[in-house]
């Protein structure tokens, strides 16, 4: 009878403890869903944009042969490394779309190529070069150029017999050929110092409550949004801190910045408020710094590794916006924010070419300050 007394109040005690008892019993299955949506969203579906500069007229269509290499490699199927070949009318158009990640690699078909074809079948010789173009810090952008060329040789070696009339250069894509694997891992960790954020920030929120203060700032005639404002005040204060200490950092290991500092800047406070704004959520929906070091190990794991802050990740598109594809991981704010800083800091792009990232992220930020705002006056100001 005691040992059931004792497996009763064992039970009971488990019990109160909900959210550490939620965490035992379900990390492990979510993380197979985490592992799940990994494996989906590494998954290769290439892309590789054709501008095609063989314009020419009074040409026989069997004598075009530029016409003939890109129905060829619309053609052509890997089962093992799918990849898609799309004509687009020139280069500024290529180039956006490896910036939007719409495309991987660009092929550039020179002029005179049907020409430099049909000469050498008839005996003469003259080369023509190809132009590939890319993110060189990409893996997508090498399986896809390292295609381009497999394709692209082999409908000329079987038109020609030969390999003499073309030849491949490269061209990199804003500073991707002088970046090391570390200083490509560099905007995802500044990112990082604002996804730890949802911890520093939730318990600033909750700590008060749990303190049970909320009267006296009632009586102190401090209004929600003013107790709201002056914590996120101090939230970005700490984001930015850590940021610059972690750019430092990166720039003490010879990382070398580049772009617009103030463009960096900006893309930083506007992701360190969207942290903010979700760790207002998660106090909301917690009642003690207790809780919110057990619940928010949850959200923390998916903006780490969904965001693209430990690895590169492009999931489903949801839908596109000004020409910038909306995915599922683009539900996390810090998604956008890595994007942005990688656009600073690789392409040294302007706002000009980061102005749907600012959108995204500025948007995402109004989101999750309404939502968090809404459940956290209905849980622990309810006294005001």
């Amino acid at each position: 009878m005691k040992l059931l007394a004792v497996i009763r109040k064992s039970f009971t005690e488990q019990i109160r403890q909900f959210w550490i008892l939620v965490l035992t019993i379900s990390m492990a299955p979510f993380f197979v869903g985490v592992y799940y949506l990994i494996y989906k969203s590494t998954t290769w579906n290439l892309q590789v944009s054709v501008v095609n500069l063989d314009q020419h007229s009074g040409v026989a269509p069997t004598a075009d042969y530029c016409e003939k290499l890109l129905k060829y490699l619309n053609s052509v199927k890997n089962d093992t490394m799918p990849v898609t070949f799309r004509e687009v009318s020139d280069r500024t158009i290529a180039e956006e779309q490896i910036r939007n990640k719409k495309s991987h690699a660009m092929i550039i078909i020179p002029a005179g190529f049907s020409d430099s074809i049909r000469l050498k079948q008839s005996g003469g010789n003259v080369r023509v070069p190809f132009e590939l173009s890319g993110n060189l810090t990409e893996m997508s952008y090498m399986i896809s150029s390292i295609l381009g060329i497999t394709y692209v040789s082999g409908f000329i070696n079987a038109v020609t017999g030969a390999q003499e009339p073309y030849h491949f250069y490269e061209t990199p894509a804003g500073k991707s050929s002088m970046l090391s694997d570390f200083a490509i891992a560099i905007p995802g960790l500044l990112v990082l110092a604002t996804i730890m954020l949802m911890f520093s920030g939730a318990i600033a929120f909750v700590v008060e409550p749990e303190k049970r203060t909320m009267l006296r700032m009632k009586l102190s005639r401090v209004s929600p949004l003013t107790f709201i404002t002056g914590i996120t005040v101090i939230q970005v204060l700490v984001g930015l801190v850590s940021i610059l200490l972690t750019l430092g950092t990166a720039y003490l290991f010879d990382f070398d910045f580049s772009g617009s500092f103030w463009l960096f800047l900006l893309v930083c406070i506007l992701t360190c408020l969207s942290v903010i704004g979700f760790s207002l959520i998660l106090a909301g929906i917690t009642k003690s710094v207790n809780e919110v070091l057990v619940v928010g190990n949850f959200p923390l794991f998916l903006f780490m590794f969904f965001s693209g802050s430990m690895f590169p990740i492009h999931g489903a598109t949801l839908f596109t916006f000004g020409g910038y594809d909306f995915t599922i991981p683009g539900l996390m704010s810090t998604y956008h924010g890595i994007e942005a800083l990688k656009q600073v800091l690789i392409f040294q792009a302007g706002t000009g070419e980061i102005w749907p990232q600012l959108v995204s992220l500025t948007g995402l930020t109004i989101v999750y300050f309404l939502i968090g705002y809404w459940i956290y006056r209905k849980r622990h100001m309810v006294v005001f």
